[in-house]
């Protein structure tokens, strides 16, 4: 009667143990995401942004995530940006009207 008991406590356990991995994997992607997503739009549109919500896409179509954020100092001027996360690159980017390129970024 015990070591049923005693199988099902180890696999609840090891549950939480591999969950509480697999979030602090997710919170690392978000965060390399969020600061590589940052640099790029501050590097080619001379902008700072802010990220205040992300939303992975199904793991079995792409290693990527959307985020949603602002322009700084205007939480009105939306921006969103798709990012693979492995390897780093930005798929999709959309900012509001009226901010381009900077002149000499590619």
């Amino acid at each position: 009667m015990r070591k049923p008991f005693f199988l099902f406590v180890l696999l609840i356990i090891s549950s939480i143990l591999l969950g509480a991995c697999a979030s602090e994997e997710k919170k690392e992607i978000v965060s390399s995401a969020e600061k590589f997503a940052a640099n790029y739009v501050l590097e080619k549109y001379g902008v700072t942004v802010r990220f205040t919500e992300y939303k992975f896409s199904p793991p079995d179509l792409s290693n990527s995530l959307g985020l949603h954020g602002y322009i700084e100092g205007n939480k009105k001027k939306k921006v969103f940006v798709f990012v693979n996360y492995d390897p780093l690159s930005i798929e999709t980017l959309s900012l509001p009207e009226g901010i381009s390129k900077k002149p000499n970024s590619k």
